[in-house]
């Protein structure tokens, strides 16, 4: 079970580390799967900036971050791929 660790600097920047992946995405919205549950991430202008499932790591950035929510790990995955077909 990994741990893991979000700062948020100056509502723009976002670091996570024991990130598993990013499930879905918009420039209003981030679902993001942890290790224990998953967290989605709501702003302005948000977009990924780095993502490195294999370290855990996902940097952030938008215009500003207006909360982040913790949900169970029950949440039906839409998965990153469909975004793309």
């Amino acid at each position: 079970m990994k741990n893991h660790e979000i700062v948020l600097k100056e509502q723009k920047t976002l670091h996570a580390t024991g990130v598993v992946g990013v499930d879905g995405m918009t420039d209003k919205q981030l679902d993001v799967e942890l290790e224990q549950n998953r967290l989605v991430i709501k702003g302005e202008g948000l977009s990924v900036s780095k993502l490195d499932t294999e370290q855990g790591n996902l940097v952030v950035v938008g215009e500003v971050v207006n909360s982040l929510i913790y949900v169970g790990k029950n949440k039906t995955k839409a998965g990153l791929s469909k975004l793309f077909k």
